[in-house]
């Protein structure tokens, strides 16, 4: 098994992205905490994923949440191998005349909840003297358009905070990457996906011809969770279908 033996916090893991994260990184050895608000969907996960799985209920935005899912790793387990940053948020409306606590919000739970966890997490990994991060950044961090400007921007900075991350710790034997997905089909997606004639017109975008599953967001992170990818790090990954390619 590929992560046979490793120690995987994993944020937003009852649904979507997290969850199909938490069902390759199970099913590949590793024992994986999920984090999350929706009690009723962490259980859920736990209930399908069986043994290898643990909910921690919490909000990314407070601290005493992520001091008790760094405890809970600690308490269980002793070690924190792997963190993927997945929790975030989506939301739009025009630049003037957006809301500063709209943009404020965006903002603290798709980057500054991240330094957060990531500030927790890295003090035993530097004990131990290895670690990996994954940070589920977007094609929005890499490419902008209109309306999302706070969306663009937590996701611009993600990559360059996993870029940081990966530069003042890789000695350590801490490794980070950033993975940039495009359009998935989550339950966070499918009121956009529902406008049959708009994603038409979208899906010209992407020349592999469709948009992505949350497994293929999930594969990625198989991948650089793994010491398949030992000499990865502070790589930005599109998982698009192509569309950043043109």
């Amino acid at each position: 098994m590929r992560l046979e033996g490793k120690i995987a916090l994993i944020t937003g893991g009852g649904s979507g992205i997290g969850l199909a994260t938490a069902r390759a990184f199970c099913r590949e050895g590793a024992k994986t905490l999920l984090f999350g608000r929706r009690t009723d969907r962490l259980q859920s996960a736990v209930q399908e994923l069986g043994p290898q799985a643990q909910a921690v209920t919490g909000d990314m935005t407070r601290n005493e949440d992520l001091d008790r899912l760094i405890k809970t790793a600690m308490d269980t387990h002793g070690r924190i191998d792997i963190v993927v940053n997945n929790a975030g948020a989506f939301s739009g409306a025009p630049l003037h005349e957006m809301e500063e606590a709209q943009w404020n919000d965006t903002m603290d739970l798709n980057i500054s909840s991240v330094f957060r966890l990531t500030q927790r997490a890295l003090k035993p990994m530097i004990a131990q003297k290895s670690g990996n991060f994954l940070h589920i950044s977007s094609i929005l961090g890499m490419i902008a358009v209109p309306q999302v400007a706070a969306y663009n921007a937590s996701k611009g900075a993600l990559i360059q905070f996993s870029r940081s991350i990966a530069m003042e710790y890789g000695a350590l034997g801490i490794r980070s990457n950033a993975i940039c997905p495009g359009l998935i089909e989550t339950e966070m997606t499918a009121d956009l996906m529902a406008d049959k004639e708009l994603m038409a017109i979208w899906a010209k975008d992407y020349p592999i011809g469709r948009f992505g599953k949350a497994e293929d967001v999930a594969n990625a992170c198989l991948y650089l969770a793994s010491d398949e990818s030992a000499f990865v790090t502070g790589v930005v990954l599109p998982v698009d279908g192509g569309f950043t390619a043109h």
